[in-house]
């Protein structure tokens, strides 16, 4: 129940091998590399090494990078989008690995030269003419919606511009402020001005009113007509062509239309290079991405004039392992120990190390946080009580049905493609079993739909257990299951609240007695008897007064705890804290109710469906012919968002009751994970 325990190698390997090495542990993933960077600035290293920096060939990897993710972006774009629907979801294709191997650098950056060289002999050419298409096609649409304006003047554009009396420029206006400008215009060029406006269009907001103009003034009033333009708001066209504006726009259109054809004809070019090359790229990529791991780990490195020095984490199972690959790959070149960690806890990395049956649990470990190097890994502890607290909060075994189904799909479907579907998957797969067997035992299948539309009452046949919302064969006020200090169990909220509330003692007794194992050995007895013992003690003189019906028990623990609180508070803070500290009492009795919540989600999960049930059923009595089908649509729909809203409420409370009520006994987190030296391999073997 404690993460792996870990060892460190430290190496020192002659400099010809350490590419070598660098590269079988690589594809191993035994270790994780210790940056020895800080290390060596340790005045005492600095005498015997010197640190070392990334490998020179990953600047040539950097810049084959850049090329191949550069293409890829090109094949990308113009791909045909494929239809993300149902089916693709749930059947991801997987990528087809090729199986290259590499025994140098060099070797794998001349296969990928080679394919980057290949590649860009084919692709250079259409690409280039694609973007210069592209800036023409731009150039072409910006000309034609300028032009498309002026079509109702009649002069040649090629007037536009400063000529050697005049200025003639055209452009849009906003029409509210036309005459105002007009008016300014003539009044600063003295009349010398000439403003023709086009017909009225409405712009692409819908609301504003615009005008196509067209102005010539005399070439000495330009500059200062230019700040009168831009003061109105003038959107001046910049158009270089000839002719009027028609003829202009045909043009423009006729070659649009051609240009456009050659772009799709290109397009349809790349599109194919793309399907020849696209694969083969994405292998490439990942190799330069697993050399550019390769390269910059020697920065993490100390080094001599002829040897490099190599630390490392690896778990102590693969210790030995990690050594032999050492020895092999440097040919006996290599110098290698295996130490216990000789840093702060904190540095140590830690590794979960969970069978393969708890395993998908540690994602929800994780995302609380991972635990220290010398924590306890509460992932065993989590997975029995998490499903077990979902089950009974969902509460419905048809709900429980599509559960485990959509468990299934996802962890063997998306799971093949992500891991975190496969994990959660798995997790919510658990979860549909336990609730299909807890709505077996409170008899709920889509709530009460069998008593709603059979007329068949399962809680008056020995098949259900409990019914959440009432009395059943075995427990009734007729059949009271037993007294609990007066209080009769004689219903189905009852019987589930006590069962909650047992549970959920249990629950917090297990995390206080971890902590408490925890505390008395890292602290002392005295912390270990203050933060959960007497906890502990309270919670067997409760059970004790359970079993026997003697209340004094618990009343004769009760007040030695408020009073060890108060000297608890008063040790940690003075007076206000030891007066604080009685109320220590409250909080453990919330922790307790906490567990209520099991109750209240199983009552609303039944609840919602059975008021879904009820409105079907009204639907279908009281809407004549087509009443049937709103009865149908009103099950599916509603049940549905029953399931989901409830599917999603049961893993959040059940996450919470570990995370907040269990965690907070015995669990801190903080630890930094284990992160492997390994190579990728997606696209290769």
């Amino acid at each position: 129940m404690r993460p792996a325990r870990m060892s460190k190698i430290r190496a020192v390997i002659l400099d010809e091998k350490v590419d070598a090495v660098v590269r079988q542990l690589h594809k191993s993933g035994l270790v994780e590399l210790y940056d020895l960077t800080t290390k060596l600035e340790d005045a005492e290293w600095k005498t015997i090494v010197k640190s070392s920096s990334s490998a020179e060939y990953g600047r040539n990897v950097a810049s084959h990078m850049i090329k191949v993710n550069k293409t890829l972006d090109l094949f990308s774009n113009v791909a045909d989008q494929e239809k993300v629907t149902l089916g693709t979801m749930l059947n991801p294709v997987l990528p087809t690995k090729k199986n290259v191997t590499f025994e140098s650098a060099e070797e794998a950056l001349n296969y990928v030269e080679n394919i980057v060289n290949s590649v860009e002999s084919e692709v250079s050419e259409p690409a280039a003419r694609l973007s210069e298409l592209e800036s023409k096609e731009t150039a072409l649409e910006n000309l034609k919606e300028n032009v498309s304006y002026l079509t109702d003047f009649d002069y040649d554009i090629k007037d536009l511009g400063m000529g050697e009396y005049t200025y003639v420029t055209a452009g849009i206006l906003n029409k509210a402020v036309f005459s105002e400008f007009e008016a300014d215009l003539d009044q600063l060029t003295e009349g010398c001005i000439s403003i023709a406006a086009g017909k009225t269009f409405i712009d692409e907001d819908g609301k504003t009113e615009k005008l196509p103009v067209v102005i010539a003034m005399l070439k000495d009033y330009a500059e200062v007509a230019g700040a009168e333009l831009r003061k109105h708001g003038f959107d001046r066209f910049d158009i270089n062509a000839e002719g009027t504006p028609s003829n202009v726009l045909n043009n423009t259109v006729s070659e649009l239309n051609s240009v456009k054809g050659e772009i799709k004809s290109t397009v349809d070019k790349l599109k194919a290079l793309g399907k020849k090359w696209n694969d083969e790229l994405l292998v490439t990529y990942e190799i330069l991405e697993n050399e550019k791991d390769r390269a910059e780990s020697y920065s993490s490195m100390g080094m001599t004039e002829r040897t490099y020095l190599i630390e490392a984490w690896a778990p102590k199972f693969d210790v030995n392992k990690a050594k032999e690959i050492i020895e092999s790959a440097s040919e006996g070149y290599a110098v290698v120990e295996i130490d216990e960690p000789d840093v702060d806890e904190s540095e140590i990395p830690v590794k979960l190390n969970n069978s393969k049956f708890f395993k998908p649990f540690e994602m929800l470990t994780e995302m609380y946080s991972m635990p220290k190097y010398n924590e306890i890994d509460p992932t065993v502890l989590l997975l029995p009580t998490f499903i077990l607290f979902y089950g009974i909060m969902l509460t419905d075994a048809f709900y429980g049905v599509l559960l485990t189904i959509a468990g299934l799909i996802l962890q063997h479907r998306i799971g093949k493609v992500s891991e975190g579907a496969y994990n959660l998957g798995y997790i919510l797969k658990l979860s549909g079993i336990v609730t299909i067997v807890a709505g077996i035992l409170t008899g709920s299948y889509l709530g009460d739909f069998a008593l709603q539309f059979l007329g068949f009452d399962i809680f008056q046949t020995a098949l259900a257990l409990v019914n959440p919302l009432g009395g059943s064969v075995y427990i009734s006020e007729a059949s009271p299951l037993f007294e609990f200090f007066g209080v009769s169990i004689n219903n189905g909220p009852i019987a589930i609240l006590l069962f909650s509330i047992i549970l959920g003692i249990a629950h917090l007794f297990v995390g206080m007695f971890l902590g408490f194992k925890d505390t008395l050995k890292n602290v002392g007895f005295l912390d270990a008897f203050l933060n959960q013992g007497m906890w502990m003690l309270l919670i067997l003189a409760i059970i004790f007064t359970s079993l026997t019906g003697n209340g004094m028990v618990t009343v004769g623990v009760l007040i030695p705890v408020m009073l060890l609180s108060m000297y608890k508070g008063f040790k940690n803070g003075g007076v206000l804290d030891a007066m604080l500290g009685a109320l220590d009492i409250t909080g453990f009795l919330g922790n307790v109710l906490s567990y209520a919540r099991l109750l209240a989600l199983c009552l609303s999960t039944g609840g919602l469906a059975m008021a879904v049930n009820i409105m079907a059923g009204l639907l279908d009595k009281s809407v004549p012919v087509v009443g049937v089908i709103l009865a149908v649509l009103m099950l599916i729909g509603g049940h549905a968002f029953n399931f989901s809203m409830n599917g999603l409420g049961s893993f959040i409370h059940s996450l919470r009751l570990h995370y907040v009520e269990f965690f907070g006994q015995f669990y801190e987190g903080g630890g930094k994970k284990f992160i492997p030296f390994k190579a990728k391999k997606e696209y290769t073997e």
